[in-house]
């Protein structure tokens, strides 16, 4: 008799932060491959990110609404928005990471709904920087 082995990602929490670089092209393919793979995702876009992937189709994909810094503090919540994604986080993607994503969270800037989550969550962030070889080399990043 064959066991069948389940997916390691099904059911986890992934909370996808989207910045502005133009790999956020590629993350409606991400959030997908995530969502088939039984994962319970939720997607967080810098404004920056919404000029390039649209809010509508990570929210199809991910079978979840897609939050944007408008959504971040509202009259009738009972707590803010960015800690309750933060506390759900089993693992944040962090992809693309733009420089002045970066630039945010290593500084303790929380002036987005991205950069207040990356700061309030307790869980591991899984990063993957996409910017110029330039910017990455330059000194204000890479020390």
């Amino acid at each position: 008799m064959r066991t069948e082995v389940p997916d390691p990602l099904a059911g986890r929490r992934i909370l996808v932060g989207i910045s502005g670089s133009i790999a956020a092209v590629k993350l409606p393919l991400v959030v997908s491959a995530l969502a088939k793979r039984g994962a319970q995702v939720r997607c967080v876009l810098t404004p920056s990110a919404e000029q390039l992937v649209s809010p509508v189709a990570l929210a199809s994909l991910s079978r979840h609404r897609c939050y944007l810094d408008a959504d971040q503090w509202s009259h009738g919540a009972d707590r803010p928005l960015h800690i309750e994604l933060a506390e759900w986080a089993e693992l944040v993607l962090l992809a693309p990471l733009s420089a002045t994503t970066l630039g945010r969270w290593v500084h303790g800037l929380a002036d987005t709904m991205l950069a207040s989550t990356l700061l309030a969550t307790e869980a591991p962030v899984l990063a993957a920087a996409a910017m110029n070889t330039a910017m990455w080399g330059a000194p204000a990043v890479s020390t």
